[in-house]
């Protein structure tokens, strides 16, 4: 023990143990001064671990038409990416600007086709052939008043709602085509559609050009169900 005291002494150690920590101390400070308070948060910014930020996606404009009735659900996934929400053969994506449901048939090709909006200022065309059609988002009730469509009023203790169906396309080759103003009774994400229903009248109540639609769907079924809003929700 008395050896290595007299080492470190021989050595000096100590002194350079104290020069060096006063050395750092002081470069520390001369680096402070020169820098000042913000050109320290520059450095350690620069030093400190990267951040990703994760951006909304957008629905593709062309949702109606780049996806086609009876696709293949790999090849969807593949154009649109994981799902959000998955139950048997319904798949459920958020974006940034809407809703959209898929629906796929036992084979797993795709059924239906139903986007949502959740921003008033998205619109997607959409796919009608017998009647002139404004895209989504800016589609009135009135605007729906053609002989092949037919107007039903749902309702339950979550939502109200007007969905307007019928059939489209050539003889032999149909498919369907659905809208819906739908008004949820609980707050959500869907784009806000207001209108009132006589029951015993079953007469909307007011202008049907004052009714928008704020979700529409294609099916190659005639079972074009109420839009799945629900899964908007964050709870």
């Amino acid at each position: 023990m008395s050896t290595l005291i007299e080492l470190t002494t021989s050595l000096h150690l100590t002194d350079i143990a104290i020069n060096a920590v006063g050395g750092f101390l002081g470069s520390a400070l001369l680096l402070w001064l020169a820098m000042g308070r913000q050109g320290i948060k520059t450095l350690r910014s620069r030093i400190a671990r990267p951040t990703v930020l994760l951006q909304p996606r957008k629905t593709p404009e062309n949702i109606f038409t780049g996806i086609e009735l009876g696709a293949p659900a790999e090849w969807i996934k593949e154009q649109l990416g994981p799902p959000n929400r998955i139950a048997e053969n319904w798949w459920g994506y958020r974006f940034s600007d809407s809703l959209v449901s898929l629906t796929f048939d036992a084979s797993h090709s795709l059924l239906t086709l139903a986007v949502a909006l959740t921003d008033e200022t998205t619109i997607f065309e959409f796919p009608a052939m017998h009647f002139d059609c404004p895209p989504l988002g800016k589609i009135a009730l009135s605007d729906l008043e053609v002989d092949h469509l037919s107007l039903e009023f749902n309702e339950s203790t979550r939502h109200s709602e007007l969905l307007i169906s019928g059939r489209e396309g050539p003889r032999g080759a149909w498919h369907y085509i659905a809208f819906g103003a739908l008004s949820p009774h609980i707050p959500g994400p869907l784009s806000e559609s207001d209108f009132r229903w006589d029951k015993d009248e079953a007469a909307l109540i007011g202008p049907a050009d004052q009714v928008k639609i704020n979700w529409a769907a294609v099916s190659a079924t005639s079972e074009i169900g109420t839009f799945p809003w629900d899964f908007g929700l964050r709870l």
